[in-house]
């Protein structure tokens, strides 16, 4: 079924947690002024999804409509439909919608959940489609978490126990889990959370390997959410200081897991080291291939924003301003179009549609670099004031706001206000955590380079040039 953005707002009022924020332990979370954007971001996913048929499919397992973000692609068109919806969450809110990981988690648990009941006889896959039903039906906002803190590098989990999330206990109704996921974006506002793996595990590290799900009647759960200069802005208030105020930066926590005990009918891999492998390496394609559509997603907001700054400065007639305009838009469409080629050149696995892993791959990797291409050409188009300009206090200070109106006004089809306004969106873009949140967002540049020397096949580029120089080695 479907609900509003103020249903799911509600209920969310309703759940008791553990959060924290510059050190200090939140009552009132859903009104606090760096939780509140998010929630709104996430409110928005659900209004969106009602206003488009193709933003919310039927689903055979409820027999009703659910929203694009708890459902199970079947094939290309899905996973297309996925790309687009995550898109234009991107450009209307100009931030993280946070549902994605856990619409990658859904996708990547249900076929290896599938494989493993068919491998081992067990009843892992049934308990899944029993918990994604309850998910549909209630329509929750599902995130996943996969980063431990890892401690030491250079050692392996077993001698890093602690830094990893693993078993504590096994018990008839569940299991115990201890440990911390890190730069998790919006666990401390979903309904659900899945909890994943961090990496591929060895034999004798099987208590890494699991699956399962953290859903608000947990105790011991607690969330530690990130403290940077734009938290503390929206902190200080205003109206538009903050830039992005109604939906805000990319909010990220990290997630303490304290002696957590999970019913065993919310755990979807326990110990198995192939299962945990395929939930992993699906997970991290089909985040690869989303968050390319969500940078064309930011892109689109950031050439909205380029091109208002072109007219309340006006310069919009500019040739060599407009042309940076029309490069970004060429480094959007192709990081979109990206994304677009490897769901097309996706595969079916165990019933599911996954991503093709190469372009997927190649999608991160020209996303990173066309994110930073993208974010200097509106530096150069705004100039400094993004990180000079007066605040919009001071634009309503008796003293000086007079002044502060006077000099800040450029384009007469354009207020002071909506100037500053504009000002204020472009420094959120230029200074929030997108651009590291980019970068490392379903892993580093540097994996998906790995993923990808891995499954090119050089050999027939090697044997193409052969034969058309006529080598015969």
């Amino acid at each position: 079924m479907l609900i509003s953005g103020n249903d799911y707002v509600e209920r969310l009022s309703g759940y008791k947690r553990e959060i924290f924020v510059k050190g200090d332990k939140i009552q009132n979370f859903v009104e606090h002024p760096n939780i509140r954007p998010a929630i709104n971001a996430i409110a928005f996913t659900y209004d969106l999804a009602s206003k488009k048929d193709e933003y919310s499919p039927h689903s055979d397992l409820i027999g009703e409509k659910v929203n694009r973000l708890n459902y199970v692609n079947a094939n290309a068109g899905d996973l297309i439909a996925r790309l687009d919806f995550q898109r234009e969450l991107s450009m209307r809110t100009g931030t993280c919608h946070y549902r994605c990981p856990g619409a990658d988690a859904i996708c990547s648990i249900y076929p290896a959940t599938k494989e493993l009941d068919e491998r081992l006889g067990t009843d892992y896959h049934k308990k899944f489609l029993s918990f994604l039903k309850e998910i549909q039906s209630k329509d929750y906002a599902c995130t996943g978490a996969l980063t431990d803190t890892k401690g030491d590098r250079s050692k392996r989990p077993r001698e890093e126990r602690d830094m990893y999330v693993h078993v504590v206990e096994r018990r008839n109704e569940g299991i115990v889990v201890s440990g911390a996921k890190i730069h998790q974006s919006g666990a401390f506002a979903a309904d659900v959370n899945f909890v994943l793996p961090t990496q591929a595990f060895k034999e004798g590290e099987e208590e890494f390997a699991i699956a399962f799900a953290v859903t608000p009647e947990d105790e011991g759960v607690k969330y530690i959410l990130q403290n940077t200069g734009y938290q503390a802005k929206l902190r200080e208030g205003g109206s538009f200081e903050a830039g992005n105020r109604k939906y805000g930066d990319r909010l990220t926590c990290t997630v303490l897991f304290d002696d957590v005990c999970i019913p065993w009918e919310r755990v979807f891999v326990f110990e198995d080291l192939k299962a945990e492998q395929g939930v992993l390496t699906n997970f991290a394609i089909s985040h690869r291939c989303a968050g390319a559509a969500c940078k064309a997603g930011f892109i689109d907001s950031m050439i909205g924003a380029a091109s208002l700054m072109l007219k309340a400065n006006g310069l919009e007639k500019v040739p060599a301003l407009r042309q940076k305009i029309g490069e970004m838009v060429g480094i959007c469409e192709a990081t979109y179009g990206i994304a677009v080629g490897a769901a097309t050149k996706g595969f079916n696995d165990y019933g599911s549609w996954q991503s093709n892993r190469l372009i997927a791959n190649a999608g991160k990797i020209i996303g990173v670099e066309g994110f930073n291409k993208v974010l200097m050409n509106l530096a150069e188009i705004a100039g400094g004031i993004p990180v000079t300009a007066p605040s919009e206090f001071d634009l309503r200070n008796p003293e000086i706001g007079a002044l502060v109106e006077k000099y800040l006004k450029a384009s007469p089809n354009f207020t002071t206000e909506q100037r500053l306004k504009i000002i204020k969106f472009i420094e959120f873009w230029a200074t929030s955590s997108h651009l590291l949140g980019g970068i490392h967002g379903g892993g580093s540049p540097a994996a998906a380079i790995i993923f990808l020397q891995m499954l090119a096949d050089i050999n027939s580029k090697e044997e193409a040039v052969k034969e058309a120089l006529d080598i015969d080695k």
